[in-house]
């Protein structure tokens, strides 16, 4: 078994340290394991010195913010040369715009009417660009807040299941009352440059993106789908299978895991169809990268 999208406490919502993940890994007898965080390759010099320590197989990645339309869609990026300083440029350039994003949907949540100050959001996000997992805690922790009708659903209503997620689908995603774009990496290019460094991109859990657009993506190079995710459904699963066998692209397995703090209803590993031949064909495809260049 494995798990190829794991966060650690370097995604500024993750909350386990790698050496955490080593431990759960070992004690559910994972054979590989990827660490995903976002936007930052912090945690992948410490994955490979733990994979030695553990005797569990690690596999480099990052999940990369980027924009198709008004999508914000997540990119997966398997094996990509991390070190490149170019390419640790372009991630610069990514964290540059998620801070001023930042910025502008803590205003955007402040003209909804929640009472809070940055001051909050600063304290809580702990030296990371904060996530929507920030904004709902700075949001809950403030006692002006407390007679809101709109967050108690994220309390003990119907998206208390997992709040933190939740609540950026329902304020901060495109089209949605917080949301503000993020131009510094569309989806098509973001893949190009993705492949340019080496790297397999994969569109995470795509289920949250419509059919017309990941045909397109598919298209203009997109390498595969996160077919097995603690978000789909198993009807999902199974169609996001059909397409990947359609398109003849690769699928990957991840529980998109973040700590029980973060995704409560998410456990390592909780996902099927983890065969690993999928790390076999992300490897083939890499290596046809290197071929073509």
């Amino acid at each position: 078994m494995f798990d190829l999208h794991i966060h650690t406490n370097a995604s500024s919502d993750g909350q386990h340290t790698p050496r955490e993940i080593f431990e759960m890994a070992k004690r559910i007898g994972l054979e590989a394991i990827a660490f995903a965080d976002h936007n930052t390759v912090a945690s992948l010099d410490e994955g490979f010195r733990l994979s030695g320590e553990f005797g569990i197989e690690f596999v480099p990645a990052i999940e990369i913010n980027t924009v198709f339309g008004e999508l914000d869609l997540h990119l997966l990026a398997y094996y990509v040369e991390y070190k490149n300083p170019e390419f640790t440029a372009w991630l610069d350039e990514i964290n540059k715009e998620k801070i001023e994003q930042g910025f502008k949907r803590f205003e955007k949540l402040k003209g909804l009417g929640f009472v809070f100050d940055i001051e909050d959001v600063e304290k809580l996000s702990k030296g990371h660009i904060p996530s929507g997992a920030t904004f709902l805690k700075a949001i809950l922790s403030r006692k002006e807040n407390a007679g809101d009708p709109r967050l108690r659903r994220y309390i003990d209503g119907d998206r208390s299941d997992s709040p933190s997620l939740n609540f950026y689908l329902d304020y901060l995603r495109g089209g949605k009352p917080a949301y503000v774009a993020l131009t510094a990496c569309g989806t098509v290019n973001g893949s190009k440059k993705v492949k340019a460094f080496g790297g397999v991109p994969v569109l995470a859990h795509p289920s949250d993106t419509p059919a017309e657009a990941i045909d397109a993506l598919i298209q203009e190079g997109l390498a595969g789908l996160e077919v097995y995710s603690s978000r789909h459904t198993e009807e999902e699963s199974r169609y996001y299978m059909e397409v990947v066998k359609g398109h003849q692209i690769l699928y990957t397995a991840g529980s998109d895991f973040h700590g029980k703090q973060i995704k409560p209803n998410v456990e390592l590993a909780c996902i099927k169809g983890n065969s690993y031949k999928i790390i076999e064909n992300l490897r083939q495809y890499k290596k046809t990268l290197k071929n073509r260049a």
